[in-house]
């Protein structure tokens, strides 16, 4: 299992007031493996990758995005699986984003 996000996993956790807080509003704790620590980590080590990084999808929605020939949205299911969505408004999270 991949542990190089443990640092942003706290971080995260610590900007929203502890991991019970980040399960409120995401649906879950932070974890290694999910997405937003994942896109966190590339940001603080690669910025000039981010920097140059137009979009960022799940497979599941770049799969959609190829067929469509446009950028598909990202399903909200999935989409809560990236510690990024507030499950309640059904949007990014501000304060995760930051």
């Amino acid at each position: 299992m991949d542990s190089s996000t443990t640092f942003e996993c706290q971080a995260l956790e610590g900007a929203v007031s502890g991991p019970l807080a980040l399960a409120k509003l995401t649906g879950s704790r932070a974890f290694e493996r999910f997405t937003g620590n994942q896109i966190a980590k590339l940001f603080l080590m690669r910025p000039d990758a981010y920097d140059n990084t137009e979009r960022i999808s799940l497979v599941s929605s770049f799969g959609a995005t190829l067929f469509l020939g446009r950028y598909a949205a990202i399903d909200i299911s999935d989409g809560s699986g990236m510690n990024l969505l507030d499950i309640r408004s059904k949007d990014w999270s501000d304060l995760c984003l930051n």
